[in-house]
């Protein structure tokens, strides 16, 4: 069974396992119970929890909170958790939209050329990343499964490798007919195949696409000779990266996360829950970074930069490291940018169109660190586009004319920074005041 949940959505306790109203979904006792064990691994972390519990009319609730991708429960039930931007986004429409923003994600499970050549807005994310891991054994099956040399004893009818001379005496004394040797085997059995075996094992009992299935059937009985693995951690351990294992790099991620049904946001809960989430705020922010790089007309786009901190000087060093998710440089102008994944509304003035006073405060504080030589600060916060904000806001000035803050919209289905009128002229949304170099 494939059933979907809405970023926020709600997950309800129910007597069956179905999609409701609005993107909320209702889900049996046992599925219920393997989700509920993600919220208790998650509280065993640092991380923020993926989901919120609580009761309503007397009924068990889940909420979930800004994470997307796929739980994959005990039962075979796959809950996809999708992103919404809007009460009109279908579940094909956000599908699209995600696994189009997860290629860009760092150390992405996902390739480009998986979702191209195939109709992914349809195929659920977990079949999805399977039928990626598929992909990347078809090319170690073309370009040749490792073998490596294996230490061997056996008492054979021929002499091979060296007489292990006490064993033999021991063994054959009243037989001529054999040797006791010790010799190496070019062998197929070794950790990296007994991993790649095991996650095709995996698929074979998860998978629910027919070409998936097929495929898997298929790799099995090239690694038929090979034993599964009985002990991850340290066949991963003990994985040899050399030449003849090149073209494996490719599958091994994903390879891990199939097999411990983790990420590094998620591990494996009681209810044997496999996940693969993926914080929303994250992957907003790489494709963004993504995108803008190549549409930068003349800028220099850098993502992630950690030069200032807030506080200069404590106990002789720096603390409060400022970090904006873009710098924008051409020659000597500079100008600072963060992304946002929350929904502000653009006609909600009375509540400062929801958007975060902290968000506005942090700006500032970039601007004022990262722009302090500049006789014109000038900021830009981005923020999805969506059916209750898709133009720009006005400027919001921090003093009269010198320290600026431009909020904008990023539309997700045309891939563009919307700029308006007054911005266009600086191709995707990066204004230069009069008087500053250009």
């Amino acid at each position: 069974m494939s059933l979907w949940v809405a970023e926020h959505g709600k997950i309800f306790r129910g007597q069956d396992s179905h999609v409701r109203e609005n993107g909320n979904l209702q889900l049996a006792q046992d599925d219920f119970e393997s989700i509920l064990s993600l919220l208790e691994d998650s509280e065993q972390t640092n991380l923020d929890p993926i989901l919120k519990y609580s009761r309503s009319n007397g009924r068990d609730l889940l909420t979930v909170q800004q994470y997307v991708g796929v739980v994959y429960t005990k039962s075979g039930c796959q809950v996809e958790i999708l992103p919404k931007i809007s009460k009109e986004t279908t579940a094909d429409q956000a599908r699209e939209t995600l696994v189009k923003m997860l290629v860009e994600l760092r150390d992405s499970p996902f390739r480009r050329g998986v979702v191209s050549n195939l109709d992914a807005h349809r195929m659920p994310l977990f079949e999805l990343l399977m039928r990626h891991f598929l992909d990347c054994v078809g090319e170690i099956v073309r370009k040749g499964i490792a073998r490596a040399y294996v230490d061997q004893q056996d008492n054979l009818t021929f002499l091979r490798g060296k007489l292990l001379l006490a064993d033999h005496i021991k063994r054959n004394s009243a037989d001529k007919s054999h040797v006791f040797c010790e010799f190496d085997e070019f062998e197929i059995d070794r950790p990296i195949n007994r991993l790649i075996k095991a996650a095709l094992e995996t698929i074979s009992k998860t998978s629910l696409d027919a070409i998936n299935q097929q495929l898997c059937r298929e790799f099995l009985f090239w690694f038929d000779r090979v034993l599964a693995t009985q002990d991850i951690a340290s066949d991963f351990r003990s994985v040899q990266h050399d030449r003849l294992i090149q073209h494996y790099q490719p599958a091994l991620p994903t390879c891990r996360l199939i097999l411990e049904g983790l990420n590094p946001l998620t591990k494996q809960g009681k209810n044997e829950a496999l996940s693969v989430l993926f914080p929303m705020s994250t992957v907003f922010e790489n494709y963004v970074a993504a995108k803008l790089r190549p549409e930068s007309a003349g800028w220099k786009v850098r993502s992630q930069v950690q030069s200032y901190s807030l506080v200069e000087k404590h106990r002789d060093s720096s603390i409060f490291q400022l970090k904006p998710d873009l710098e924008f440089s051409r020659g000597p102008h500079r100008l600072i940018g963060d992304t946002k994944w929350k929904l502000i509304d653009q006609n909600d003035r009375s509540n400062n169109y929801k958007i975060s006073q902290a968000d506005i405060y942090q700006l500032f504080a970039y601007a004022k660190k990262y722009l302090a030589n500049q006789a014109i600060k000038q900021a830009i916060l981005i923020y999805p586009r969506t059916d209750r904000f898709h133009e720009p806001l006005e400027p919001f000035w921090y003093r009269t004319d010198d320290e600026v803050l431009y909020v904008l919209p990023y539309d997700l289905e045309q891939d563009a920074l919307i700029t308006g009128e007054d911005l266009a002229p600086f191709d995707f949304g990066i204004p230069l005041k009069s008087g500053v170099a250009a």
